[in-house]
């Protein structure tokens, strides 16, 4: 069969960059196999997310969202249904989550493309360091990772090849599962939702980085110690300061990251459909 496949994009919401390394790697593994070049639409942006970007028939994209509490990201999901647009276009749908459990967010992203009009290639759910903490998932990925997803690009290529493309779908009725209730190190519910980052005033040096990496908008441009919106917890500002400024101090959401480090350290696996 003639390669079907005309352009090739790497789509992330990654806010401390792992989702982006990975789809990077992994689309770009299919770009070097068909001699295509990537394409890259960064959503972490809430601009990004704010405008329409459409697909055609010939275009493979790569659509990568980290996990967050067994799920996609419950503030950045409406957004992913609603700017993203196919018209005759694949997908390969991949969540990535930090060594403790990729959930239902694997079919929750594949609702999303499914909605969008995609066809649905395959998927994978990846496992990364996870972003409250360099103990877990440490060094993730690694070179067994890597020789795994170079293992299911070229299974892709293959069915790229092939005289007929299967298509992978969800039921119409389905629904995801629900959201995973953090714990706290004695097994308790952990109640952070309202948790914001602080500002250490002696090592900030007001350079407007937080400001700007922010996926939420939601650090005030006049004082970059003012969280102004929503939180999503994502981590971008603590892991982006060159200071080393930003920090939690909210107790049940270190707690959660203690229990986390403690009981998740295992080495996780990858998972492709």
């Amino acid at each position: 069969m003639e390669n079907p496949i005309k352009r090739i994009f790497a789509v992330y919401f990654s806010p401390t960059g792992g989702c982006k390394d990975i789809c990077l790697r992994i689309s770009g593994m299919m770009a070097e196999i068909l001699g295509l070049d990537i394409e890259k639409i960064d959503l972490t942006s809430l601009t990004n997310r704010q405008e329409v970007h459409e697909f055609v028939q010939g275009d493979l994209v790569f659509i990568t969202s980290p996990v967050y509490a067994s799920r996609l990201p419950n503030k950045i999901v409406g957004d992913l249904r609603t700017c993203l647009v196919s018209k005759g276009a694949y997908a390969l749908p991949m969540v990535v989550y930090g060594n403790r459990s990729p959930g239902d967010a694997l079919n929750e992203l594949r609702s999303v493309c499914q909605g969008a009009g995609f066809s649905v290639l395959a998927g994978a759910s990846l496992v990364a360091r996870h972003a409250f903490s360099d103990d877990i998932g440490r060094g993730r990925p690694d070179d067994q990772d890597l020789k795994e997803y170079k293992d299911f690009v070229d299974g892709l290529a293959d069915k790229l090849r092939s005289d007929k493309l299967d298509f992978i779908r969800l039921a119409d009725d389905y629904e995801p599962e629900p959201y995973y209730v953090p714990l706290k190190v004695d097994g308790s519910p952990a109640k952070f939702l309202k948790a914001k980052p602080k500002t250490d005033a002696s090592k900030c040096d007001q350079c407007g980085i937080c400001y700007r990496v922010c996926p939420m908008s939601s650090i005030s441009k006049d004082d970059y110690s003012d969280v102004v919106g929503i939180c999503i917890k994502c981590q971008a500002c603590i892991r982006k300061c060159p200071q080393g400024a930003k920090y939690f101090d909210d107790e049940e959401f270190l707690s959660h990251v203690a229990m986390v480090r403690e009981n998740f350290t295992r080495r996780a696996t990858n998972k492709f459909i």
